[in-house]
C-alpha cells in the first residue's frame, strides 16, 4: 500500500513537473520573442544557405567541385537576392493597393447601393454600409506594410546572425564529438539530426513544389478573371500554402474577396473562390500526400494544435514554422524513453522508430 502511494505521488511530481517546464518555456517563448525570432530567421535563412551550398557543389568544374568558400558565398547571395525580391514584389503591390483602395471601396458601396431587389434588403444594407462607412482597411494594410519595414530594420541583425552561423558550421561536427565522447551517443545524436535533416529537407522541398504549382494556377486563373495584381495573390497562395489548413483557405479568401470589391459583383467573388480553391483541393488533397507520403509521420490533431499555439505565440512567423517545429519534436522525443509519449501523441499512427 505504501509503494502505491509512492509511486502514485512520484507521478503526481512528474506531471508537475512537466507542466512547470512547459509553463516557463511557454514564458520565455513570448516575453523573449524580439530576441528570438530573428534567431530562427537567421537559422531559416543558414539552413537555405546550406541546402542551397550542397545542390551547388554538385556542380563539377573540369571534374572538381568549386571549393566550399565560393559556394557558400554564392548561396548566401542567391537567398539574399531572393528574399530582397521578395520584399519588393509585396512592399510595392501593397502600396499599389493603398492608393487605389478609396476606388475600391466606392466600388463596393456602389454594388451595396444597387443590391434592392430581395424583401428585406433596406435594413441590412444600411447596417452594412453603416459598418463599411465604419471600416478603414487602410490602417490594417499599412500596420502590415510597417511590420514588413520593421522586419527589414532587423535584416541587418539577422545578416549578421546567419554570416556567424556560417562561420561556426564548420566547427560543429568537432564540438559535437568532443561533448559526445561516447561512441553510442554520437551514434544516436547522427542518426537523429540526420533524421531531422532528411525529414525537414523532403518537407521543405515537396511544399515548395505544390506550392509554386499553386501559385502558377492561381496566377492563370487570376489573369483569366483580370484580377488586379495578380503576381501579388500568386505569390501570397504561395506563402500562406506553407500554413496548414488555414493557410490555404485565406490564399483563396483573399483575391476572391478582392475581386468582389474590384469588379461589384458577388458572382465573381464566388467564381474566383471556387477555382482557386479548387486548385488548392486537387493539389493539397490529392497530388501532394502522394508524392509527401507520410514522411513526416503528424498528426492532424497535433498539427493544428501545434499551429494554433505557435500562432498565438510568434503570429504568422509561428504558423509557418508550426509543422517542421513539430516534426523536430516528435523525432527528437521519440529518441528519449522519458520524452517518447510526446512523440507518440504527436504522431499520425502511435507508431515512431
Amino acid at each position: 500500500m505504501a509503494e502505491e502511494k509512492t509511486t502514485a505521488g512520484l507521478r503526481v511530481e512528474k506531471v508537475a513537473a512537466w507542466f512547470v517546464i512547459l509553463a516557463i518555456v511557454i514564458f520565455c517563448l513570448n516575453y523573449f520573442s524580439n530576441f528570438l525570432q530573428p534567431i530562427v530567421i537567421a537559422v531559416m535563412i543558414w539552413y537555405g544557405v546550406y541546402e542551397l551550398k550542397r545542390i551547388l557543389g554538385k556542380i563539377r568544374i573540369k571534374g572538381n567541385s568549386p571549393p566550399n568558400w565560393l559556394l557558400t558565398t554564392l548561396a548566401f547571395v542567391i537567398i539574399l537576392l531572393i528574399s530582397m525580391g521578395i520584399y519588393e514584389i509585396i512592399t510595392h503591390n501593397l502600396e499599389l493597393i493603398i492608393r487605389r483602395l478609396p476606388i475600391y471601396v466606392e466600388n463596393f458601396k456602389s454594388m451595396m447601393a444597387n443590391l434592392n431587389t430581395l424583401d428585406g434588403f433596406h435594413d441590412v444594407q444600411d447596417r452594412f454600409m453603416k459598418w463599411i462607412g465604419e471600416f478603414d482597411p487602410k490602417p490594417v494594410l499599412t500596420g502590415f506594410l510597417n511590420s514588413l519595414t520593421n522586419l527589414a530594420g532587423n535584416l541587418l541583425i539577422i545578416i549578421i546572425y546567419v554570416a556567424f552561423m556560417l562561420v561556426e558550421e564548420k566547427y560543429f561536427n568537432s564540438k559535437l564529438q568532443v561533448l559526445l565522447n561516447d561512441e553510442r551517443k554520437q551514434v544516436n545524436v547522427y542518426g537523429m539530426i540526420n533524421q531531422i535533416s532528411s525529414s525537414i529537407r523532403k518537407y521543405i522541398t515537396v511544399k515548395t513544389q505544390m506550392s509554386v504549382l499553386t501559385g502558377v494556377l492561381s496566377y492563370i486563373i487570376l489573369l483569366l478573371f483580370d484580377v488586379d495584381f495578380p503576381v501579388l495573390w500568386a505569390f501570397l497562395i504561395f506563402l500562406l500554402n506553407y500554413i496548414p489548413y488555414i493557410g490555404s483557405f485565406f490564399a483563396t479568401l483573399l483575391p476572391a474577396v478582392f475581386a468582389l470589391f474590384q469588379f461589384q459583383s458577388f458572382f465573381m467573388l464566388l467564381w474566383v473562390f471556387l477555382a482557386i480553391q479548387a486548385v488548392q483541393l486537387l493539389v493539397g488533397n490529392v497530388l501532394e500526400p502522394k508524392v509527401m507520403g507520410r514522411s513526416l509521420n503528424l498528426s492532424p490533431l497535433g498539427v493544428l494544435l501545434a499551429l494554433t499555439f505557435w500562432g498565438v505565440i510568434w503570429g504568422v512567423l509561428g504558423m509557418f514554422l508550426s509543422v517542421p517545429i513539430t516534426s523536430v519534436m516528435v523525432i527528437t522525443c521519440a529518441r528519449f524513453e522519458s520524452t517518447r509519449f510526446i512523440a507518440v501523441w504527436l504522431s499520425e499512427t502511435g507508431k515512431i522508430d
